[in-house]
């Protein structure tokens, strides 16, 4: 039997992701500006916490691009630049295309998981006509519909790809949504990806992530900056 002290708790590592989530909501609704430098003592002070999870935190965005360690100089928030922005583009739409075909694929013989998708639409609703939290509640609910499309997916590469562009993709729907008070426009695109999902036509499910993802408003502001 393993001793028990050799087992990490799992607590800590918990309360790192939701550090790492308070960052990039900080970073999304610009309170944390790019390519500024960030103090784990002020972070953990701001957050209630002690430095360890800060710490650990860091660690966690660090290794998916979304803080960058400068020699010398302690880490500081990416610049997320339209290079940037074309990148995550592509590689979201890869990744979401070869999900999205898997569960064409699945509703084929069983319908049920529309059930799933129906409720995160519900939840997008919920949020555009109540938006007590502005577009930040809406992107957590937009997140959470294409992280349902990963998992009705049952890919664990897929999941895990997913994953470590997932924080990237909430900090881009911050950008291309900034100023953007037309809230409920977010849910036809939606409704239309499940149609298309139901539909099976896998050339047409290739054009309808391109044209979900692309993100025209994206490119838009990322060339203003």
């Amino acid at each position: 039997m393993i001793p028990e002290s050799t087992i990490p708790p799992l607590r800590e590592r918990a309360l790192a992701d939701r550090v790492a989530d308070h960052i990039v909501e900080a970073i999304a609704g610009q309170k944390l500006a790019p390519g500024q430098k960030l103090v784990e003592t002020e972070l953990a002070e701001s957050l209630g916490v002690s430095r360890v999870p800060v710490r650990e935190a860091m660690r966690i965005l660090a290794s998916q691009g979304i803080v960058v360690p400068k020699p010398r100089r302690g880490m500081h928030v990416a610049n997320f630049d339209k290079a940037w922005g074309v990148q995550l583009h592509d590689a979201r739409v890869a990744v979401e295309r070869l999900a999205a075909r898997l569960v064409a694929e699945k509703l084929k013989t069983d319908p049920h998981p529309l059930e799933l998708l129906s409720d995160r639409i519900l939840e997008i609703e919920h949020e555009a006509h109540h938006p007590r939290n502005g577009w930040y509640g809406i992107h957590r609910a937009d997140t959470a519909f294409h992280q349902t499309v990963f998992d009705i997916a049952g890919s664990p590469l897929l999941s895990t790809l997913w994953s470590a562009i997932q924080r990237h993709v909430l900090i881009m729907f911050a950008i291309e949504t900034d100023r953007d008070d037309n809230y409920e426009r977010i849910i036809p695109e939606h409704h239309r990806y499940v149609e298309v999902l139901q539909s099976g036509d896998l050339d047409l499910l290739d054009a309808e992530i391109e044209t979900h993802v692309a993100g025209a408003r994206m490119y838009r502001k990322l060339s203003e900056k």
